[in-house]
């Protein structure tokens, strides 16, 4: 199998993990979020520790990882905190789209299509419909979410471009980013939530996360962005909120509107035209 198909693949499973983030979330409503990132962080670095002389990437690595996985959760889940969390979850749903637009802008043998450009706007259309329906309305007093927000939503997708024209390392440094950061989300949590009694019940779910969302997703994720186009594998990303939706839909018994299937139907095509490069052209 070439690099590019296996790329494609490892993408598709770190967009089925991630898909699953809202259904555990929702299970997990009664938990502090950063008591919960910090344990299921914690789970994600252990692949790390097999390899320890390959964990520890140069500073310069290190900082940036940290910056991309404590940054964009710190922002996301604060965000939740000032503004209505479906609204927030709509615009952190952009950086996928952020992803493809950013790709000329730091590598410059990426260029954009006009397909490229098509499949952004359905696909920003899908998650505002998807999230919000057909009356979406700013709030003033919501603005600082907001604003949280669409910064996670431009710091994961400037993280894993920056991370690819960083000096190649080990896959398994991805375990120094998750250690660190679930340290950093532990002592957020000690300073400002409330103390967690855990239960069985419980910590099953955050194993699962651990391992899944916030452990192989992770590693799965950086061996596709090295070994693949961020345009294909941003447009597929666009997935990830339908997948959220359909999660939802058949754990927890939320029903799909008109206005849902309408969104999926926009994400399904921009997906669709974004990864078109995928398939080599005739001449």
């Amino acid at each position: 199998m070439d690099r590019k198909k296996l790329s494609l693949i490892l993408a598709l499973i770190t967009i089925c993990l991630w898909g699953s983030l809202a259904t555990f979330g929702n299970l997990l409503l009664h938990l502090p979020p950063f008591y919960i990132l910090g344990v299921t962080f914690l789970i994600g670095s252990i692949p790390g520790f097999f390899k320890p002389k390959e964990m520890f990437p140069p500073w310069r690595t290190l900082i940036w990882g940290v910056f991309g996985y404590f940054g964009y959760h710190f922002c996301l889940f604060y965000a939740f905190r000032f503004a209505p969390p479906l609204e927030a979850n709509l615009i952190n749903y952009l950086w996928p789209v952020i992803l493809v637009l950013f790709g000329p802008l730091f590598f410059k043998e990426s260029k954009l299509k006009f397909y490229h450009i098509l499949g952004g706007l359905f696909s920003i259309a899908g998650c505002f419909i998807l999230v919000a329906g057909f009356n979406f309305d700013f709030k003033k007093e919501n603005f600082f979410g907001y604003f949280l927000a669409l910064t996670a939503a431009f710091i994961w997708p400037i993280y894993s471009l920056g991370k690819k024209k960083l000096p190649s390392n080990s896959v398994w440094s991805i375990g120094s980013f998750c250690l660190i950061s679930g340290l950093l989300c532990l002592v957020t949590h000690v300073i400002i939530e409330p103390r967690v009694v855990l239960q069985w019940h419980d910590a099953w779910k955050l194993i699962i996360m651990g391992i899944g969302p916030f452990g192989l997703a992770f590693y799965t994720w950086d061996i596709a962005l090295k070994f693949g186009d961020s345009r294909v594998i941003g447009a597929l990303a666009y997935l990830t909120p339908v997948l959220s939706t359909l999660g939802l839909v058949y754990f927890t018994g939320e029903v799909i509107h008109f206005t849902t299937l309408v969104a999926m139907l926009l994400i399904i095509s921009g997906s669709s035209l974004g990864v078109l490069d995928f398939f080599p052209r005739k001449r």
